[in-house]
């Protein structure tokens, strides 16, 4: 029996059903995303929350002429097989398919490019006014989580807006979620307009009865702002921005929806529709733990079960703070919403007077350790690579000026599977080893991060980062006591020397073994500190060898390779180096191991490439 989905091929295909057929079109989407997820891996609770929200934007937009803009777009995949992309879709995250954000090379449905949250209003701004100025039609709405309206470019944005006073459609769609639980003063905010759904219905009679009576409709307009503040300090804050609030509005009903969206979408001004949806609703392990199912790889599909290794650098991360802060009872740790992924459930639970989650504001998050160090405490600011970018400015001015004493836990370092160019963590060597003050660590096992975490708590003095992959965690190396700016001999041998830090010592003692049997003796260094670099210990090993071979898994401008090599010349050292990284690009969405064949990093392609100094 033919399903509705497949009669879908674009949005327009959408308008001539009846809402029966819609529900059942919203069922067979969810059993798609179930499906595809299941086997790929991805980000499941967020898009079976919007599926019916999808079916009404796409209904009642005309695209791809009216533009949508999707936050984040991590619940995007019901989008994309609305618009033509099912079959890229069942390829999710593996090279040659859909890539799990929104991609304008993917469709010409996406407008931008959308991996990070609270961006989406600044955009969909921008989109109404080249409209303006290029002479283009259409209508620009975009879709923004209440978990996103905690960054402060979302605030930002709205405000502009109320400014410039054109029209754009708003979409919250709040599920009460942003990763994990949010948490503000937004959030409660939010709270109450839920608790308000009635409002709109109530206002909307309250105000035709008054127009009936003109002498008193204006003088009563008092009665009605009352109303909206005792009912929904939401619309308020918004009104007052100069954005026009409607809603609350079940995000689960495509015909309320969408009168919702005809009504916003005459008005010629900025306007909100409050949508109030359930993330991870259809699948009831999704529905009681939507944070568990946020991001997830391939799982069970009957049982829920999710693979899952015994240890993680994440969860050791959070292990040794929870060790740490037994000790030190000035230690405190700080997270923009990342409590579970980073490892810190434990320490939040165990804590609480001590655990900050300040939502999706990652500038907020080291400006706020910066204030703790300065009164201090010892903040430690967990957070993703590809995320620590937003807070570039942040570390600069206000850690590393002032040499306070905070540690930011880097999590997803390097080369990250699936999510692609907007989540790859392979910069932040290059950007934070450029700034004065900061030391910059990279452990090579479990057992290194303990250790470096224990000298970044206890004995650093100023600004330290120390950076860890996902992934990885099958090796562990004994490299004794950290010192930092010491590197460790991790391999012996006269032939050639192999430099590299991270998760690059285990691929590295892998191309050692390798050569071994070729009868080629390499000697493997663990640099353990990127910033300072042990440029001494690397020396020595190649007045032996005579040749070097650096690898490490960041994109090589700015990288330590270039800066060692410089280091090298310096000294007068006429030795052959070959520097093993990431090229000048933006890494896709691929496999792992898909990813380690493109760029040059299984055993056999690094043996490749080193045949030319060997």
């Amino acid at each position: 029996m033919e399903k509705i989905i497949d009669k879908i091929n674009e949005p327009n295909d959408l308008k001539s059903l009846t809402y029966p057929q819609l529900d059942a079109l919203a069922a067979e989407l969810r059993e798609e995303v179930l499906s595809v997820v299941a086997k790929n891996g991805g980000h499941l609770s967020s898009n079976l929350g919007v599926v019916e929200l999808t079916i009404a934007l796409c209904r009642s937009l005309d695209l791809p002429k009216d533009k949508l803009i999707w936050d984040v777009g991590h619940q995007s995949y019901v989008y994309k097989m609305l618009t033509g992309r099912r079959e890229e879709l069942r390829r999710l995250r593996r090279e040659g398919g859909a890539c799990g954000f929104c991609a304008p090379w993917e469709s010409e449905y996406d407008f931008t490019v959308s991996g990070h949250s609270s961006a989406s209003l600044s955009t969909a701004i921008g989109a109404v006014m080249a409209n303006e100025i290029t002479g283009e039609k259409g209508r620009v709405c975009a879709v923004i989580g209440d978990g996103a309206l905690t960054g402060g470019l979302a605030i930002e944005a709205i405000d502009h807006m109320g400014h410039l006073d054109r029209p754009v459609l708003i979409v919250l769609n709040d599920n009460e979620m942003s990763i994990t639980k949010n948490v503000g003063g937004i959030s409660r905010m939010l709270s109450k307009a839920r608790s308000g759904m009635g409002y709109r219905r109530f206002k909307d009679k309250v105000e035709a009865e008054l127009k009936k009576l003109p002498g008193v409709y204006s003088a009563t307009r008092f009665v009605k702002e009352h109303i909206k503040y005792a009912i929904t300090t939401a619309g308020a804050m918004f009104e007052s921005l100069g954005v026009t609030y409607l809603g609350p509005v079940n995000g689960h009903n495509i015909r309320s929806m969408e009168e919702m969206f005809k009504r916003a979408l005459t008005m010629h001004e900025p306007v909100l529709v409050h949508v109030v949806t359930q993330k991870g609703r259809g699948y009831t392990y999704a529905e009681k733990a939507p944070e568990k199912y946020h991001g997830v790889g391939p799982f069970d599909l009957n049982t829920g079960v999710k693979e899952n290794l015994e240890k993680t650098y994440s969860a050791v991360f959070g292990e040794t703070m929870c060790a740490l802060a037994a000790e030190e009872p000035k230690l405190a740790v700080i997270t923009p919403s990342m409590t579970l992924g980073s490892g810190l459930s434990g320490f939040a639970r165990k804590y609480k007077n001590r655990f900050f989650d300040v939502g999706i504001a990652e500038g907020h998050a080291v400006t706020f350790g910066a204030g703790l160090a300065a009164g201090g405490a010892i903040p430690v600011i967990s957070v993703y690579s590809s995320f620590l970018q937003r807070a570039y400015d942040n570390v600069i001015h206000d850690l590393a000026i002032g040499n306070l004493h905070a540690v930011l836990a880097i999590d997803r370092a390097g080369l990250i599977p699936g999510d692609g160019a907007t989540h790859q963590g392979v910069f932040d060597v290059a950007f934070l080893s450029a700034i004065p003050n900061v030391a910059v660590l990279a452990p090579s096992c479990l057992d290194e991060l303990r250790k470096m975490l224990v000298y970044a708590v206890k004995e650093h003095k100023g600004p330290i980062a120390v950076r860890y992959p996902r992934g990885g965690e099958e090796r562990s190396f004994d490299n004794g006591d950290f010192v930092l700016g010491r590197a460790k001999v991790v391999r012996s041998g006269m032939d050639l020397t192999i430099a590299a830090y991270g998760s690059m010592v285990s691929r590295a003692m892998d191309c050692a073994e390798a050569l071994e049997a070729k009868g080629i003796a390499a000697e493997v260094i663990d640099l353990r500190s990127v910033k300072p670099i042990d440029t001494a210990t690397v020396v020595k090993s190649i007045s032996k060898t005579g040749k070097l071979v650096f690898m490490e898994e960041v994109v090589r401008c700015g990288g330590i390779g270039e800066q060692l090599v410089a280091n090298l010349k310096l000294r007068s050292r006429n030795v052959k180096v070959k520097l093993i990284s990431l090229p000048d690009a933006f890494i896709p969405h691929a496999t792992m191991s898909e990813l380690e064949a493109d760029y040059g990093f299984t055993t056999r392609s690094l043996l490749r490439s080193m045949e030319d100094i060997l």
